[in-house]
């Protein structure tokens, strides 16, 4: 990209924002890294953490009543935060945090420093590096959208075949970063470091050189191409799987208003039924004997809705509604995506003005997917309050455990030495 009509003030925006994304997007994505893998490098931390959560749970309702209502929640949500079990969603989030970590430590450095020195590097190197990890950033990015709308849709619309497998996920997200890296190193051959019109050597798109041949420039509109087709596809796959996930949702909820209606007209009857039952024995009590009125103080009562209000709620709790809960987290990702990257991609294509800015801004992207987390999953606030307090706890637990052990030491002391005292005295006891 020819950056000689770029103004200061572009320049200076470019530079703010890439510094912006490195340590933003850092530090976000290490969190969320910790968030997901916190239970396998602070196994006993969590534990700990997770018999507080359980005693605070409990202490809130001390009836039984309290605890038979909310009973399905607290346990659905204590499996949400300590289960160990890894499923898609989480994999897929894993995946992209890892590589939104690599591109916001290793990518933006090498893009600030080369709009820094004005993409004239002491060396080619930095140029083939730079472009290298930039295509297959872009073009990874695009195909997990992909695999993480199929992964969605395959789990809601047909969650009994099983067709996305935590096995099939990883062979898919391997194969995708393989085919990445072999089209990134087809795109280092989209650069050179060469100068123009007799200046410094500089990165310079091959279509700007004078002695391109057409071989060359049919490469570089070929690989062009192929990127915009893979955002053009990812856009594509989300609007229709993501619309056939809305429908299936819409269709559940409408089953269950009308499971719930059914339950409601259901228990009306039962209960005019049971009434006029009521009425007509006593109509017939009031014409027995008294003597044989005795046992009929407390008059039938009708069955009480509660089996259907439970069974609402054991279906809203389902892995269904979470499978749903995180297609929901994960289409905001993928809309995301679509909206940062439609600028870079359409300046790439020159069917708008070129401006710095406009180039830059799909590193957004790899910025936007812990705060994403963080506004819409409660799961994920709670993982990450857990996270953060965890090593307060753990100094604080270590600095119990050590008062805790010091006591037992120095109880164990005095009890022996009381030992030893009273053999002692029995030895010296004077025979009789």
């Amino acid at each position: 990209m020819d950056d000689s009509n770029f103004t200061f003030a572009d320049w200076i925006s470019v530079l703010v924002l890439l510094s912006l994304v490195f340590v933003v997007g850092t530090v976000g994505n290490v969190l969320v890294l910790g968030v997901y893998l916190q239970h396998i490098f602070c196994p006993h931390a969590q534990q700990r953490q997770r018999q507080m959560y359980r005693a605070e749970l409990y202490s809130n309702g001390t009836n039984m009543e309290f605890r038979t209502q909310s009973g399905i929640s607290m346990q659905s949500s204590e499996e949400q935060l300590f289960s160990r079990k890894l499923g898609t969603p989480t994999f897929f989030i894993l995946v992209l945090a890892f590589v939104d970590l690599i591109v916001c430590a290793f990518v933006v450095p090498i893009s600030l420093y080369l709009e820094i020195v004005e993409m004239r590097p002491n060396a080619g190197f930095w140029c083939k590096a730079q472009a290298f990890l930039s295509v297959c950033n872009i073009m990874f990015s695009s195909l997990l959208v992909i695999a993480i709308a199929l992964d969605r849709y395959f789990a809601i619309c047909h969650p009994l075949h099983h067709i996305m497998t935590m096995h099939r996920a990883k062979i898919m997200t391997v194969a995708l970063g393989i085919f990445c890296i072999l089209f990134g190193l087809l795109g280092t051959a989209t650069i050179k470091f060469e100068s123009l019109d007799n200046s410094p050597p500089e990165c310079v798109d091959i279509n700007l050189l004078q002695n391109t041949t057409l071989t060359e420039k049919y490469f570089y509109i070929a690989m062009q191409k192929m990127n915009t087709a893979c955002f053009v596809l990812a856009i594509l796959f989300v609007l229709v799987l993501y619309s056939l996930i809305l429908r299936v949702v819409i269709q559940a909820q409408r089953r269950i208003r009308i499971f719930n209606r059914e339950g409601l007209e259901r228990d009306f009857k039962r209960g005019l039924h049971m009434s006029s039952i009521q009425t007509e024995q006593s109509d017939l009590i009031s014409t027995l004997p008294n003597e044989n009125v005795g046992n009929t103080d407390e008059p039938l009562k009708p069955k009480k809705p509660s089996k259907i209000r439970l069974s609402i709620r054991c279906l809203t709790e389902s892995s269904m509604w979470r499978e749903i809960r995180s297609a929901s987290v994960l289409f905001v990702v993928a809309v995301v995506y679509i909206i940062v990257f439609t600028p870079s991609l359409l300046t790439a294509n020159q069917f708008v003005p070129t401006t710095l800015v406009g180039y830059n801004i799909y590193y957004l992207n790899n910025v936007s997917n812990p705060l994403i987390y963080c506004f819409m999953s409660k799961a994920f606030r709670k993982k990450l309050k857990l996270l953060l307090c965890g090593g307060c706890l753990q100094i604080h637990t270590i600095q119990e455990d050590s008062i805790l052990q010091d006591t037992q030491r120095r109880y164990r002391q005095r009890r022996l030495k009381s030992n030893n005292l009273t053999e002692t005295e029995i030895v010296l006891e004077p025979k009789v």
